[in-house]
């Protein structure tokens, strides 16, 4: 005895015609599109087929997002099955399909899918559905979509905070002490930084946070005011920029971000021997204990990653330390 096929309720849409090709923009409710709807051929446990293929960090952030009260305006791209016996109605602009598992494959949309899936609401869902596709003009559209997307560069995305972190938060401290560096005629990185993107010479927000953020932790750092933290901080740099120009000719190695990395790396040391032989964090006291890091050889110190941040670290501590000159007993 076959199966009983039921109709699912009739959705409002809108027909598009373009170059022979037919779609339909409608709204449907998440709970009842996914239980149509299927992202592999191969997959007949619905569950399994969308974990196996999709990132399930990613699902359970969009399912937090709508449990939130956020709504998702993006449309999902699907493709309409034969399974599906698609209907459209133009006198009444209704479409309806039939409620079976592979309706649809979906061709864009995956992780807000199955992230409404996760989600505690039925929210609706804009959704564009094409229909009598060949397989290989699913995979052609699927590959045209994935292959031009671009997501958010991280240095657009750190910028972005300033319009959504608290005033009080590490993000908003952090974005308003890049603005304060990158605009302060006094600061060395004047002009010198990109909110936004990377561009050779500057220093990227991404960079700016990797180095800051661990000393926005600090206790000294958390007691004192925004306008002493920027002042330290144009203090710290300027003498930096001294030693760098006396030993190199110019600045330019302030904007890299390997050395940006491991000068702030080292930062608590370098600020605990000033505190204890000068009791300020004024430009000369600072120039006084970090003179030695214009004798650092940098070729021993090539590429970008983790290791090299590491040893560029523990050479500036052992710079410093050896030239602070400390009162007796203090160490």
């Amino acid at each position: 005895m076959s199966k009983k096929i039921t109709l699912s309720q009739s959705f409002s849409a809108i027909p598009i015609t373009y170059n022979d090709i037919t779609f339909y923009m409608t709204v449907i409710p998440s709970k009842i599109l996914f239980e149509s709807s299927t992202v592999s051929r191969a997959d007949e446990d619905k569950e399994r087929g969308y974990q196996r293929l999709l990132g399930l960090k990613r699902a359970k952030d969009i399912a937090g997002y709508i449990n939130a009260g956020n709504v998702i305006p993006g449309a999902l791209i699907l493709s309409a099955q034969k399974e599906a016996n698609m209907q459209f109605d133009h006198k009444s602009k209704q479409l309806s399909y039939y409620l079976v598992p592979n309706a649809f494959i979906v061709i864009d949309g995956q992780h807000r899918l199955y992230g409404t899936h996760q989600s505690e609401q039925n929210i609706p869902l804009a959704v564009c559905i094409f229909e009598n596709l060949a397989l290989e003009e699913e995979a052609q559209y699927f590959y045209d979509i994935n292959s031009t997307q671009r997501s958010v560069p991280k240095t657009l995305q750190l910028e972005l905070t300033k319009f959504i972190a608290k005033p009080e938060s590490k993000d908003k401290v952090r974005q308003r002490l890049f603005q304060e560096l990158n605009e302060q005629p006094t600061s060395p990185l004047s002009g010198r930084m990109s909110p936004t993107k990377r561009i050779p010479g500057k220093l990227s927000h991404v960079s700016f946070k990797n180095a800051i953020n661990p000393l926005l932790e600090s206790a000294l750092f958390k007691k004192m005011d925004f306008e002493d933290k920027t002042k330290m901080l144009i203090n710290f740099l300027s003498a930096i920029e001294d030693v760098l120009i006396e030993s190199e000719g110019d600045s330019k190695r302030l904007t890299m971000a390997v050395f940006f990395q491991a000068l702030f790396g080292a930062f608590d040391d370098i600020c605990g021997l000033v505190m204890m032989k000068f009791g300020n964090c004024q430009k000369e006291s600072f120039l006084d204990i970090v003179a030695p890091i214009g004798e650092i050889d940098w070729e021993r110190y090539k590429g970008t990653n983790n290791q090299v941040i590491k040893e560029l670290i523990e050479e500036i501590k052992s710079q410093v330390a050896n030239r602070a000159e400390l009162p007796e007993g203090l160490f």
